[in-house]
């Protein structure tokens, strides 16, 4: 019998198998982004790349959760075939008084969208929480939120505290921090799979919102098909990277490339290429030495920073 040695694995570049995630408002099919997959039996609403849960995809029995000190960052496909609950995140500060462990700042790219699609950040202006709450106690919250039209590729910034809620119609990557806790103020009165309420968090949502956070969409002044920064903040920086022949990204920092368009081919600096399909995650540690992208594609390129002092993000 083989033991595997996890440091040893995750010194050099791998393929993260993707997890999926059902949700009453996903879609039942996948096949535009994971070809394998037929009709899903309940709705799928997140792919989620780079989960604690995921295993890494030549070794089934390797989890992200072994990552010495936990794996920082959360990375997810979404796939809202119908509106999501309005919902806020906690900052750091305001998970460990209560307990729960990170907060959860993220972003959002626009992959795919349907004309008309639309996303909701922050309290349209004049709104106040005590208005939200009244109207979120009606099922009403998604109607004080500032709702504005996306396209394939925006880029949104939510930082914790953000009230926020995402429409229907799109297809958006996430980058996150890896935390998955959320505070639902209002789901509209929607039932679960087995004809249960979905449980709201007010209280607790209101009191870490803010109804304006700072975020929404960035102006990144990238041209179509333009490689350039997206956002960045204390826990990623997250840039739109395009490439014909090859690329190689920097070393000496924890880096995800996630296709958007075409298959990356990723050869490390010993071993074998790595092919990494759309829809997908590769890690390259800080440790890997150089690496090269090959072939023609888009990806996300997305990188850790050097900790830093995150007191009240």
């Amino acid at each position: 019998m083989v033991v595997l040695d996890p440091h040893r694995l995750f010194e050099r570049p791998f393929r993260v198998a993707p997890y999926f995630s059902p949700r009453l408002w996903g879609t039942r099919d996948l096949r535009a982004w994971y070809p394998e997959h037929g009709t899903e039996s309940e709705p799928i609403g997140e792919a989620w790349l780079t989960a604690d849960r995921c295993h890494l995809w030549q070794h089934p029995d390797l989890t992200l959760a072994q990552w010495p000190g936990g794996f920082p960052l959360l990375t997810k496909f979404l796939f809202p075939h119908d509106k999501l609950s309005v919902q806020v995140h906690p900052n750091d500060a305001q998970a460990a008084a209560a307990g729960i462990g990170r907060g959860k700042t993220e972003m959002w790219y626009v992959v795919a969208a349907d004309p008309g699609a639309q996303l909701g950040v922050d309290l349209a202006p004049g709104t106040t929480l005590e208005q939200l709450e009244k109207a979120c106690e009606a099922g009403a919250g998604a109607e004080l939120l500032n709702w504005f039209p996306v396209q394939a590729g925006d880029t949104v910034f939510v930082p914790a505290g953000t009230i926020h809620a995402i429409g229907a119609g799109m297809v958006l990557c996430e980058v996150q921090q890896q935390s998955d806790n959320t505070y639902r103020l209002d789901d509209f009165g929607r039932r679960d799979s087995q004809g249960r309420l979905r449980e709201l968090h007010l209280k607790q949502g209101l009191a870490v919102a803010r109804p304006q956070a700072g975020g929404g969409l960035q102006k990144t002044g990238l041209s179509s098909g333009e490689s350039g920064l997206l956002v960045a903040c204390a826990y990623f920086r997250v840039e739109r990277r395009v490439w014909h022949g090859a690329y190689r990204p920097s070393a000496g920092r924890l880096r995800l490339l996630i296709p958007l368009q075409g298959e990356v081919r990723l050869q490390p600096a010993e071993g074998e290429p790595l092919m990494v399909p759309l829809a997908h995650a590769v890690v390259i540690p800080p440790t890997a030495g150089p690496v090269e992208l090959q072939g023609t594609g888009v990806a996300l390129e997305v990188t850790v920073p050097d900790p830093c002092d995150r007191r009240g993000a």
